[in-house]
């Protein structure tokens, strides 16, 4: 065996690794990932008349997450619906590196460099658990491919598959298709030779462009039926040095792992004598964008949180490309400068497995931890309507201060029951509740138990109220209630209650 077979084997190896990482856990810890999951039920449910809670629920076809639940839902039919999201995961992950690699090839970087492709995508977008946007990324990739490949030869034919694939995109996920078409704009301009050549090579983004422009303004005729008020403050932007955005490409925080495996993964480049080719336009055009992105665009807007921060799943990715040609000369006859460069190579690859191995066991160890609500939710009756009162949201073992916000919601993607807070209350999904019977507990639900009010938020409307929490709750938590609900299962830091009919 070459060294060169020897390294793609080892790569190949990793990546196998990166796609059984959803699995090491039964509920992976992302954070949002139970409402998608809890979405994904309802849909199954409404589709096949069976749901108990039409009356409470419609469709809304101008979601832009149809990628998402496009693949997802066959997927029930055969598997359970924590199956179903684990394998598109997976999925979505192998395609995402072939397509880092494929645009790599595309752009003449360096093939070792791959090795920066298969770690970001389980950074902050997989730890919030974007669902819809990680099975959009390689979409995106696969856009900026046709759109590159246009900028080459600008025939008809190309120009329609962009077209196509960017309508594709544009119901897949909004913030994917905007981020994509601000990179093909850009290659395409590098590659045109002149403005005016580059305005008349400019028509497939001009009919993707107004496509957006009705696509958005149908929508939000079909949203006006909710009389939701816009966020205020309708744009958000962080402010300071925005350097948590190298660390955005691991996880959610600095721990010592990400921080070495970051600055190995941004130093092997230049160890390995690759430069910045300034005459090579192409090849780090995306890079210039996803910097752009990440330095310059809100962290709210479009009524949407954490946007820019969710880009640097592409950081690494557009920093390998940009390192392409012949590589410097940096004194091959001093051992020292040799060594370095012949070190590079397993530096980089053991920092990727240092972080695969983090992510690894903290889902595992997650697995355990939250087996706890797993097996109460198990005993439940299915088809019950709950209440999530999660006061304490962090995991010791995955050290994500939200991964338990929504958690509760497995019983509804797989009991077949409804779960507030829920995400049928906001705007982009597929399952919403009915204008006139939207619950009153939004994304605001108090957090503390001293704020909770029966009245107000409706307690009479659950059966169960699942309630994770480490602190001792105040013995008038159900304050308000004709017959307070009863503790039904308590495991580690949960508990369930139940509210029951009072007694004559």
């Amino acid at each position: 065996m070459t060294s060169a077979t020897g390294m793609r084997a080892l790569y190949l190896v990793t990546v196998l690794w990166g796609m059984a990482i959803p699995w090491f856990a039964a509920h992976p810890p992302m954070i949002d990932l139970p409402q998608h999951a809890g979405q994904l039920a309802l849909l199954k449910q409404l589709l096949q008349g069976e749901s108990h809670w039409a009356y409470l629920l419609q469709l809304n076809l101008f979601t832009p997450y149809l990628i998402g639940f496009g693949l997802a839902l066959p997927l029930t039919f055969l598997m359970p619906v924590a199956a179903a999201m684990k394998l598109l995961l997976s999925l979505a992950y192998l395609a995402f590196v072939i397509a880092c690699v494929a645009l790599r090839k595309r752009l003449g970087a360096d093939a070792r460099l791959d090795w920066l492709c298969v770690v970001s995508f389980f950074g902050l977008a997989y730890k919030w658990g974007f669902f819809t946007f990680l099975l959009a990324a390689p979409l995106g990739l696969g856009f900026i491919l046709l759109a590159e490949s246009f900028a080459r030869v600008n025939s008809l034919p190309r120009g329609l598959a962009v077209v196509a694939t960017g309508l594709l995109l544009l119901v897949s996920h909004g913030l994917v298709f905007l981020f994509a078409c601000l990179v093909a704009v850009a290659l395409l301009a590098s590659c045109s030779g002149g403005i005016r050549r580059w305005l008349v090579t400019l028509w497939p983004f001009v009919a993707l462009g107004l496509a957006c422009l009705g696509y958005f303004f149908a929508r939000g005729q079909a949203e006006a039926v909710y009389q939701i008020a816009p966020t205020i403050p309708a744009v958000s932007w962080a402010q300071g040095l925005r350097h948590e955005i190298l660390y955005y490409s691991f996880g959610n925080a600095w721990t010592q792992v990400f921080v070495v495996a970051c600055v190995t993964m941004l130093a092997t480049p230049w160890l390995l004598g690759l430069r910045i080719d300034r005459k090579r336009v192409a090849s780090w055009v995306p890079l210039a964008m996803v910097v752009l992105v990440l330095i310059l665009v809100p962290s709210f807007m479009l009524e949407t949180s954490v946007v820019y921060q969710r880009f640097a799943l592409f950081l690494f990715p557009a920093y390998a490309w940009a390192f392409g040609g012949t590589p410097v000369m940096l004194g091959e006859g001093r051992s020292g400068r040799k060594l370095i460069r012949t070190l590079a190579l397993p530096l980089v690859m053991a920092a990727c497995w240092s972080v695969l191995w983090v992510h690894s066991v903290r889902a595992w160890q997650f697995g355990k931890e939250a087996a706890e609500f797993d097996l109460i939710a198990a005993q439940l009756e299915p088809g019950k309507r709950g209440l999530a009162m999660v006061f304490d949201r962090s995991s010791a073992a995955d050290g994500n201060w939200g991964v338990y916000t929504h958690y509760a919601t497995w019983y509804q993607a797989e009991m077949g029951g409804l779960v507030d807070f829920n995400f049928a209350w906001v705007q982009p999904q597929i399952v919403r509740y009915r204008p006139d019977v939207r619950p009153p507990v939004r994304l605001d639900f108090p957090w503390r138990p001293q704020a909770f009010d029966w009245h107000k938020h409706q307690g009479g409307n659950y059966r169960y109220f699942f309630v994770r929490h480490f602190e001792p709750l105040p013995a008038n938590l159900f304050r308000g209630a004709d017959c307070a609900p009863i503790l039904l299962h308590q495991r580690g830091s949960w508990k369930v209650f139940e509210r029951r009919q009072c007694p004559p």
